[in-house]
């Protein structure tokens, strides 16, 4: 059972959410997806009562009134409340204790944490391989808290969010990158982990299930410093930037994670595909821009020998634009030429295996001019 939150909360309805009755229905017009949604007696008798400042508890008390059992008056109450806030219609207005805070530098933008309460913020401190509270302009802000067993949380945009305590922390990331993806400082993604050596960048390329992770924390573990492991945010100008969140490890890393790094009992989370994950903050991440001196696609078969192959500019390019994405969903002119100058400034490889400890060697060959 999550700790409540200690914040004071109001629902009310959004700002572009209209009620209205057409031939005694009772329907919500959305100006901002621009659409009717009917609502049965029950639905516009709650939302009525939120209209008017009701609480959760004087809504459910109001319907045991009307013959509606206490438990049942929840489930309904519940159920309106989460389809009308996924749809924008219903806002949740709340005040952060101030002391329950943290922030954190990721891709050149500070980002600051606010919860209603400690237990959310533990499990939200796992996201960040390191703190940094020494102030300064907040470039993006997440507050969460609890309502009714659920965690809500709202970005810079205000709009409320909503998921199960167990997804928290996934779901957080998963936002937060977005946002970085789409600031202006950035003209495309990439699906990549970045490291750094002597230096210089090594993008590992692929899309889930390559083995970036796992491949990235056998690096880290050899001495290579740790970018990100999942999205790589590229500049106009060529240079990568990592988003340098705790190294995120799905199940079938665990065996390799309790290998290096003896008995890690940290909490598993739940991300929203279902995969189970745990989190290991990297001490001294690299937070800044490389120029990538090797750009890796990691090809995971089931069996046989690891080999590097090497790519020319053009095949490395075709495989940089497949495995692109922009805030807009368009690789545009400058996105383009920031691709061109990162395959011209690097070498490119395919790497084939199925064993991570043997790609590890033949990489750490690789960079120390050795392969």
């Amino acid at each position: 059972m999550l700790e409540k939150s200690s914040v004071e909360m109001a629902l009310r309805p959004s700002v572009g959410a209209v009620f209205a009755l057409l031939d005694g229905r009772s329907v919500l017009f959305s100006e901002t997806s621009q659409k009717l949604y009917e609502l049965d007696q029950v639905g516009a008798f709650i939302w009525c009562k939120l209209a008017q400042g009701a609480s959760l508890e004087d809504v459910h008390r109001e319907l045991g009134r009307l013959g509606i059992d206490e438990h049942a008056a929840r489930q309904f109450t519940r159920q309106a409340m989460n389809i009308w806030i996924d749809r924008a219609l219903l806002d949740i207005d709340w005040r952060m204790p101030a002391n329950c805070t943290f922030s954190a530098d990721l891709g050149r933008r500070r980002i600051s944490v606010r919860a209603a309460n400690w237990d959310l913020l533990q499990q939200l401190i796992p996201l960040f391989c390191a703190l940094d509270d020494n102030g300064g302009e907040e470039d993006i802000v997440i507050e969460a808290m609890v309502l009714d067993d659920q965690v809500f949380f709202r970005g810079n945009d205000a709009r409320v969010h909503r998921c199960e305590a167990g997804a928290l922390a996934p779901t957080i990331k998963a936002h937060i990158t977005e946002r970085l993806i789409r600031s202006d400082r950035w003209v495309f993604a990439l699906h990549a982990a970045s490291l750094a050596k002597c230096g210089t960048g090594l993008l590992l390329c692929g899309q889930p299930g390559a083995g970036k992770s796992t491949l990235t924390l056998r690096l880290v573990n050899a001495g290579f410093q740790y970018a990100g492991d999942d999205v790589a945010l590229v500049g106009a100008d060529g240079t990568v930037c990592g988003i340098p969140f705790a190294l995120t490890l799905k199940e079938g890393s665990w065996a390799v994670l309790s290998r290096l790094y003896g008995d890690w009992n940290d909490a598993t989370h739940c991300r929203p595909d279902g995969a189970q994950v745990r989190y290991l903050p990297i001490p001294d991440a690299h937070n800044g821009c490389l120029s990538a001196s090797w750009i890796v696609f990691l090809n995971r078969v089931a069996s046989g020998p690891v080999e590097l192959t090497p790519l020319d500019q053009l095949g490395s390019m075709k495989r940089l634009i497949d495995g692109a994405f922009a805030a807009d969903g368009r690789l545009s002119q400058a996105g383009f030429s920031a691709l061109k100058r990162i395959v011209a400034g690097a070498r490119s490889f395919q790497l084939t295996y199925s064993e991570s400890a043997e790609a590890r060697g033949l990489l750490m060959d690789l960079c120390n001019g050795k392969a």
